[in-house]
Order: structure tokens, then C-alpha cells, then sequence
């Protein structure tokens, strides 16, 4: 089967799910192909201990009136609750003004919903941590979310990356960040500027072309 154009609309990845397998992965095109001039990539935390400075200092950097949301998935929700935990943290205490469909429509309401909220609160980086509790394909969606929006995504994996997951990011321009001082630099407490490393000049190494 012949590779389609790896930059698409649904986010770099339909050539995933259509042209590639485990067993093919070495028909997948390589990441230099995949680069976005002037778009941040796709970020993956992988917190193999599980360490709770992690985790306490992702959440201190929520602060919605700057545009920087932390999402920590409800417990057992499974994925159909994600989107909807999307919203309630753009809101951070306000009336949802998101449509009702989101807490009970099909996923692709609730995708459409959270879109609409995080354009409209300003959103421009989203961070979800327990991402290792959460379907491969809400990956996809959120590789695509990042892909096609103007909010940079980062995804914190409290564990060793799937195999399915690490095929998936290689059809997506993305990093891995695996220590506790990457996870600060990028993630400025709430009340503070906000200026991360990549505002500082910072040059982040790019992940491992598996």
C-alpha cells in the first residue's frame, strides 16, 4: 500500500491508521518530513517512576487567564470524559458556556465542543497528565487537537511508552521530555510569566527517530 501525505487534516496520522502497522514500521516516513515551520511540537512527559514532583508541578502551572490548562483525567472516567474534563478546567470554576453535548453527545460533539472552548478561553498550552490511562486513539485525536489548533499539547505518561504509542508519534513532529527539570522549565508556576524555556532560547533536543 502506497503512503499517503503524512500532513493531513486529521493530524499526521491517518497514514497510521490506514498504511502502517507494527510489522511495517519501516514504511513510516521519516520525522524530518513531518516538521511545521514556526508550530512548536507535539510533547510526550514520560514519567517511567511515576514521581509525584511531576505531577505537583504540572498542576501548579494551571492558569487558565493565562491560557495554560492542566487536565488531571477524572478517575475511572475512561476516555468519553476527557473532553468534557477539558472544558470544566477552561472554565476553572465559571459557568460552562460550552453546549450541553459535551457531557453526553458522541465523541465527536465533545471534541468539537472542547475545540471551540479552548480557541475561545485562549488557550495555548493544554497539559494532560495520567496519560497512560488513556486510549491510543484519544492520542491520536489529541496529536491532531495540537496538529490543527493553536493550543500546544503535552501529554505526561506516569509509565514505559506502548508500542503502539511510540508508533503513533512517529507519524507526528513531537519531543519526549524525561526529567523533572525539563518538566519545570516547561510548565512555570501559576501568577508567574509564564515564560518558559522555549521563550528563553532554550534548544530542546528532538526525540529519537525510532
Amino acid at each position: 500500500m502506497v503512503l499517503l501525505d503524512p500532513i493531513n487534516p486529521l493530524g499526521e496520522i491517518a497514514v497510521d491508521v490506514l498504511a502502517c502497522g507494527g510489522a511495517a514500521s519501516r514504511r513510516c516516513p521519516p520525522r524530518k518530513t513531518l516538521r511545521t515551520a514556526g508550530r512548536s511540537p507535539f510533547t510526550v512527559v514520560v514519567d517511567r517512576a511515576d514521581d509525584v514532583r511531576c505531577t505537583r508541578t504540572v498542576l501548579a502551572a494551571h492558569h487558565p487567564a493565562a491560557g495554560r490548562i492542566v487536565i488531571h483525567p477524572t478517575a475511572g472516567g475512561g476516555d468519553r470524559l476527557l473532553w468534557h474534563d477539558v472544558l470544566h478546567a477552561v472554565a476553572d470554576g465559571r459557568p460552562l458556556r460550552a453546549p450541553s453535548c459535551a457531557a453526553r453527545g458522541n465523541a465527536s460533539a465533545q471534541e468539537r465542543s472542547a475545540r471551540a472552548t479552548l480557541k475561545a478561553g485562549s488557550v495555548h498550552r493544554l497539559t494532560v497528565l495520567r496519560a497512560h490511562r488513556i486510549g491510543w486513539g484519544v492520542w491520536a485525536d489529541l496529536v491532531a487537537l495540537h496538529r490543527t489548533t493553536g493550543t500546544d499539547v503535552t501529554l505526561v505518561h506516569h509509565a514505559e511508552l506502548s508500542a503502539d504509542l511510540v508508533h503513533l508519534l512517529r507519524h507526528c513532529d513531537h519531543r519526549i521530555l524525561t526529567t523533572h527539570a525539563d518538566v519545570r522549565a516547561l510548565h512555570p508556576p501559576a501568577g508567574t510569566s509564564g515564560q518558559s524555556w522555549e521563550g528563553e532560547g532554550h534548544r530542546w533536543s528532538p526525540a529519537p527517530d525510532w
